[in-house]
Protein backbone atom coordinates (compact mmCIF):
# COMPACT_ATOMS: atom_id res chain seq x y z
CA UNK A 1 0.00 0.00 0.00
CA UNK A 2 1.13 3.61 -0.84
CA UNK A 3 0.98 6.49 1.45
CA UNK A 4 -1.23 8.36 -0.97
CA UNK A 5 -3.54 8.83 -3.59
CA UNK A 6 -2.73 9.75 -6.93
CA UNK A 7 -4.15 11.50 -9.63
CA UNK A 8 -3.99 13.33 -12.70
CA UNK A 9 -5.62 17.26 -12.36
CA UNK A 10 -7.08 19.37 -15.36
CA UNK A 11 -3.26 20.61 -16.36
CA UNK A 12 -2.22 17.11 -16.01
CA UNK A 13 0.29 17.43 -13.11
CA UNK A 14 0.56 14.53 -11.13
CA UNK A 15 -0.96 15.21 -7.61
CA UNK A 16 -0.43 13.90 -4.55
CA UNK A 17 -3.14 13.34 -1.81
CA UNK A 18 -3.28 12.57 1.65
CA UNK A 19 -6.68 10.45 1.89
CA UNK A 20 -8.20 8.37 5.16
CA UNK A 21 -6.49 5.62 5.08
CA UNK A 22 -3.10 7.40 5.61
CA UNK A 23 -4.04 9.47 8.08
CA UNK A 24 -2.89 6.96 11.53
CA UNK A 25 0.66 8.65 12.08
CA UNK A 26 -1.16 12.28 12.85
CA UNK A 27 -3.52 11.05 15.25
CA UNK A 28 -1.72 9.10 17.02
CA UNK A 29 0.26 12.55 18.04
CA UNK A 30 2.91 13.50 14.49
CA UNK A 31 1.37 16.92 14.10
CA UNK A 32 3.57 18.07 10.94
CA UNK A 33 2.99 16.45 7.36
CA UNK A 34 6.28 16.78 5.98
CA UNK A 35 5.29 14.63 2.82
CA UNK A 36 4.82 17.08 -0.20
CA UNK A 37 1.35 16.48 -0.80
CA UNK A 38 -0.82 18.78 -2.53
CA UNK A 39 -4.38 17.55 -1.53
CA UNK A 40 -6.18 17.22 1.97
CA UNK A 41 -8.47 14.19 0.86
CA UNK A 42 -12.31 14.38 0.88
CA UNK A 43 -13.18 13.28 4.68
CA UNK A 44 -9.10 12.77 5.14
CA UNK A 45 -9.50 13.25 8.91
CA UNK A 46 -13.47 13.30 9.88
CA UNK A 47 -14.08 12.40 13.52
CA UNK A 48 -10.68 11.90 13.84
CA UNK A 49 -11.19 13.87 17.91
CA UNK A 50 -7.95 12.54 19.72
CA UNK A 51 -6.22 15.08 16.72
CA UNK A 52 -5.64 18.33 18.66
CA UNK A 53 -3.32 20.18 16.29
CA UNK A 54 -1.52 19.64 12.64
CA UNK A 55 0.56 21.70 10.59
CA UNK A 56 -0.13 21.03 6.84
CA UNK A 57 2.74 21.21 4.33
CA UNK A 58 3.89 24.28 2.21
CA UNK A 59 2.71 23.14 -1.46
CA UNK A 60 -0.82 21.79 -0.50
CA UNK A 61 -3.70 23.21 -2.86
CA UNK A 62 -6.64 21.46 -1.81
CA UNK A 63 -8.31 20.57 1.28
CA UNK A 64 -11.27 18.03 0.16
CA UNK A 65 -14.82 18.41 1.19
CA UNK A 66 -15.15 17.22 5.08
CA UNK A 67 -11.35 16.63 5.40
CA UNK A 68 -11.76 17.95 8.97
CA UNK A 69 -15.24 17.42 9.69
CA UNK A 70 -16.05 16.49 13.58
CA UNK A 71 -12.45 16.78 14.47
CA UNK A 72 -13.57 18.13 17.93
CA UNK A 73 -10.81 18.40 20.09
CA UNK A 74 -8.29 20.19 16.87
CA UNK A 75 -7.01 23.69 18.40
CA UNK A 76 -4.75 24.31 15.73
CA UNK A 77 -4.69 24.14 11.94
CA UNK A 78 -1.19 25.64 10.26
CA UNK A 79 -3.14 26.22 6.61
CA UNK A 80 -0.55 27.34 4.35
CA UNK A 81 -0.54 29.91 1.60
CA UNK A 82 -0.70 27.69 -1.29
CA UNK A 83 -4.11 26.27 -0.40
CA UNK A 84 -6.42 27.70 -3.13
CA UNK A 85 -9.62 25.20 -2.88
CA UNK A 86 -11.19 24.33 0.56
CA UNK A 87 -14.43 21.72 0.38
CA UNK A 88 -17.62 21.94 1.55
CA UNK A 89 -18.03 21.13 5.30
CA UNK A 90 -14.15 20.98 5.30
CA UNK A 91 -14.02 22.20 9.35
CA UNK A 92 -17.55 21.28 10.05
CA UNK A 93 -17.90 20.89 14.28
CA UNK A 94 -13.93 21.54 14.73
CA UNK A 95 -15.70 22.68 18.46
CA UNK A 96 -12.23 24.05 20.00
CA UNK A 97 -10.79 25.74 16.92
CA UNK A 98 -9.97 28.82 17.95
CA UNK A 99 -8.88 30.41 14.76
CA UNK A 100 -8.04 30.42 11.28
CA UNK A 101 -6.34 32.34 9.09
CA UNK A 102 -7.90 31.81 5.38
CA UNK A 103 -4.82 32.46 2.53
CA UNK A 104 -4.76 35.01 0.09
CA UNK A 105 -5.37 32.49 -3.25
CA UNK A 106 -8.76 31.44 -2.18
CA UNK A 107 -11.74 32.59 -3.60
CA UNK A 108 -14.76 30.68 -1.88
CA UNK A 109 -15.63 29.75 1.71
CA UNK A 110 -17.95 26.85 0.57
CA UNK A 111 -20.70 25.79 2.36
CA UNK A 112 -20.81 24.60 6.32
CA UNK A 113 -17.04 25.21 6.07
CA UNK A 114 -16.70 25.92 9.77
CA UNK A 115 -20.20 25.70 10.73
CA UNK A 116 -20.22 24.72 14.68
CA UNK A 117 -16.80 25.51 15.41
CA UNK A 118 -18.21 26.73 18.76
CA UNK A 119 -14.80 28.33 20.14
CA UNK A 120 -13.74 29.72 16.91
CA UNK A 121 -12.88 33.51 17.29
CA UNK A 122 -10.69 35.03 15.14
CA UNK A 123 -10.88 34.84 11.08
CA UNK A 124 -8.06 36.06 9.57
CA UNK A 125 -8.76 37.26 5.76
CA UNK A 126 -5.91 40.17 4.41
CA UNK A 127 -6.88 42.95 2.18
CA UNK A 128 -4.97 41.04 -0.63
CA UNK A 129 -7.70 38.27 -0.47
CA UNK A 130 -9.14 36.58 -3.64
CA UNK A 131 -12.13 35.82 -1.74
CA UNK A 132 -15.40 36.28 -3.71
CA UNK A 133 -17.86 33.93 -2.52
CA UNK A 134 -18.87 33.21 1.08
CA UNK A 135 -21.31 30.32 0.79
CA UNK A 136 -24.93 29.49 3.19
CA UNK A 137 -23.84 28.43 6.41
CA UNK A 138 -20.35 29.16 5.93
CA UNK A 139 -19.95 30.45 10.26
CA UNK A 140 -23.41 29.23 11.06
CA UNK A 141 -23.10 28.93 15.02
CA UNK A 142 -19.84 29.92 15.82
CA UNK A 143 -20.85 31.30 18.88
CA UNK A 144 -17.72 32.57 20.08
CA UNK A 145 -16.76 34.74 17.09
CA UNK A 146 -15.23 38.08 17.34
CA UNK A 147 -13.62 39.30 14.81
CA UNK A 148 -14.06 38.72 10.71
CA UNK A 149 -12.85 41.39 7.98
CA UNK A 150 -14.56 40.78 4.90
CA UNK A 151 -12.67 41.75 1.93
CA UNK A 152 -14.22 44.70 -0.59
CA UNK A 153 -15.40 42.33 -3.63
CA UNK A 154 -17.86 40.35 -1.38
CA UNK A 155 -21.32 40.60 -2.71
CA UNK A 156 -23.76 38.48 -1.11
CA UNK A 157 -23.68 37.61 2.32
CA UNK A 158 -25.76 33.95 2.12
CA UNK A 159 -28.36 32.25 3.88
CA UNK A 160 -27.57 31.97 8.11
CA UNK A 161 -23.54 32.59 7.07
CA UNK A 162 -23.25 34.19 10.66
CA UNK A 163 -26.52 32.57 12.11
CA UNK A 164 -26.06 32.71 16.16
CA UNK A 165 -22.71 34.28 16.07
CA UNK A 166 -23.85 35.83 19.67
CA UNK A 167 -20.71 37.46 19.79
CA UNK A 168 -19.87 38.63 16.60
CA UNK A 169 -20.81 42.84 17.99
CA UNK A 170 -19.65 44.84 14.95
CA UNK A 171 -19.45 43.47 11.25
CA UNK A 172 -18.02 45.92 8.44
CA UNK A 173 -20.64 45.68 5.94
CA UNK A 174 -18.69 46.13 2.17
CA UNK A 175 -19.13 48.99 -0.27
CA UNK A 176 -19.53 45.52 -2.80
CA UNK A 177 -22.12 43.92 -0.61
CA UNK A 178 -25.41 43.10 -2.75
CA UNK A 179 -27.74 40.82 -1.28
CA UNK A 180 -28.19 39.25 2.23
CA UNK A 181 -29.71 36.49 2.35
CA UNK A 182 -32.25 34.48 5.03
CA UNK A 183 -31.12 34.54 8.62
CA UNK A 184 -27.82 35.72 7.42
CA UNK A 185 -27.40 37.52 10.85
CA UNK A 186 -30.06 35.45 12.79
CA UNK A 187 -29.17 35.97 16.70
CA UNK A 188 -25.90 37.61 15.88
CA UNK A 189 -24.61 39.91 18.43
CA UNK A 190 -24.55 43.09 16.59
CA UNK A 191 -25.14 46.09 18.53
CA UNK A 192 -25.79 49.59 18.24
CA UNK A 193 -26.03 51.09 14.64
CA UNK A 194 -25.73 49.85 11.28
CA UNK A 195 -26.12 51.66 7.96
CA UNK A 196 -25.98 49.46 5.08
CA UNK A 197 -24.02 50.13 2.30
CA UNK A 198 -25.43 51.82 -0.96
CA UNK A 199 -26.18 49.11 -3.51
CA UNK A 200 -28.00 46.32 -1.42
CA UNK A 201 -31.07 45.39 -3.37
CA UNK A 202 -32.57 42.42 -1.13
CA UNK A 203 -32.32 42.24 2.70
CA UNK A 204 -33.76 38.58 2.93
CA UNK A 205 -36.26 36.85 5.65
CA UNK A 206 -35.65 36.75 9.32
CA UNK A 207 -32.09 38.58 8.12
CA UNK A 208 -31.12 39.97 11.37
CA UNK A 209 -34.43 38.70 13.49
CA UNK A 210 -33.11 38.43 16.94
CA UNK A 211 -30.45 40.77 16.95
CA UNK A 212 -31.18 42.07 20.36
CA UNK A 213 -28.44 44.60 21.05
CA UNK A 214 -29.13 46.77 17.89
CA UNK A 215 -30.60 50.31 18.42
CA UNK A 216 -30.94 51.83 15.32
CA UNK A 217 -30.41 50.82 11.08
CA UNK A 218 -30.59 52.88 8.05
CA UNK A 219 -31.47 51.17 4.60
CA UNK A 220 -30.46 52.79 1.87
CA UNK A 221 -32.49 53.71 -1.43
CA UNK A 222 -30.73 51.03 -3.41
CA UNK A 223 -32.88 48.59 -1.26
CA UNK A 224 -35.96 47.16 -3.28
CA UNK A 225 -37.13 44.29 -1.17
CA UNK A 226 -37.08 44.15 2.43
CA UNK A 227 -38.67 40.51 3.20
CA UNK A 228 -40.76 39.52 6.41
CA UNK A 229 -39.19 39.08 10.02
CA UNK A 230 -36.16 41.34 8.76
CA UNK A 231 -35.50 42.95 12.08
CA UNK A 232 -38.43 41.25 13.96
CA UNK A 233 -37.11 40.12 17.59
CA UNK A 234 -34.93 43.19 17.96
CA UNK A 235 -36.16 43.96 21.14
CA UNK A 236 -33.24 47.52 21.54
CA UNK A 237 -34.12 48.78 17.96
CA UNK A 238 -35.50 52.04 18.62
CA UNK A 239 -35.39 53.17 14.67
CA UNK A 240 -35.60 51.62 11.14
CA UNK A 241 -34.79 54.62 8.49
CA UNK A 242 -36.74 53.81 5.23
CA UNK A 243 -36.56 57.31 2.98
CA UNK A 244 -37.46 55.71 -0.35
CA UNK A 245 -40.30 53.38 -1.78
CA UNK A 246 -38.77 49.69 -1.89
CA UNK A 247 -40.51 47.31 -4.22
CA UNK A 248 -41.66 44.88 -1.64
CA UNK A 249 -41.50 45.40 1.95
CA UNK A 250 -43.00 41.61 3.87
CA UNK A 251 -44.81 41.20 7.07
CA UNK A 252 -43.96 42.18 10.74
CA UNK A 253 -40.29 43.35 9.62
CA UNK A 254 -40.38 45.34 13.07
CA UNK A 255 -41.68 44.59 16.59
CA UNK A 256 -45.32 46.43 16.09
CA UNK A 257 -44.41 47.92 19.97
CA UNK A 258 -40.48 48.40 20.18
CA UNK A 259 -39.47 49.70 16.78
CA UNK A 260 -40.29 53.15 15.06
CA UNK A 261 -40.32 53.44 11.16
CA UNK A 262 -39.12 56.78 10.44
CA UNK A 263 -39.97 57.63 6.60
CA UNK A 264 -41.67 60.24 4.29
CA UNK A 265 -45.18 61.25 4.99
CA UNK A 266 -47.86 59.44 2.71
CA UNK A 267 -45.17 57.51 0.73
CA UNK A 268 -45.97 54.03 0.48
CA UNK A 269 -43.81 52.89 3.70
CA UNK A 270 -45.95 55.21 5.82
CA UNK A 271 -49.25 53.71 4.55
CA UNK A 272 -47.69 50.01 5.64
CA UNK A 273 -46.76 51.36 8.89
CA UNK A 274 -50.42 52.44 9.21
CA UNK A 275 -51.77 49.21 7.86
CA UNK A 276 -49.98 46.90 10.47
CA UNK A 277 -50.13 49.71 12.99
CA UNK A 278 -46.99 50.69 13.08
CA UNK A 279 -45.13 53.38 14.80
CA UNK A 280 -44.17 55.86 11.93
CA UNK A 281 -41.90 59.54 12.56
CA UNK A 282 -41.93 61.29 9.87
CA UNK A 283 -38.57 63.27 8.87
Amino acid sequence: MTDATEYVNTQNEMEKTLDKANVKPYIQGKIKIKDAYHVIGSGAFENKTSLKKLILPEGLIKIDKNAFKGCASLRVLDVPITVKEIGEAACMGCANLSMIEIPDGIQKIPVRAFKNCLSLEQIVISKESQLKTIGESAFESCEHLKSIAIPANIKRIEKRTFYKTKELNYFHFPESLEFIGNQAFYFSGLEGKIRLPDGVIEIGESAFHRCKNLTEVFIPRSVKHIKKWAFHGCLKLKYVSIFHEPDFIGEWIINKNDTTIRCTKGSMVDDYCKKNEFKAEYV
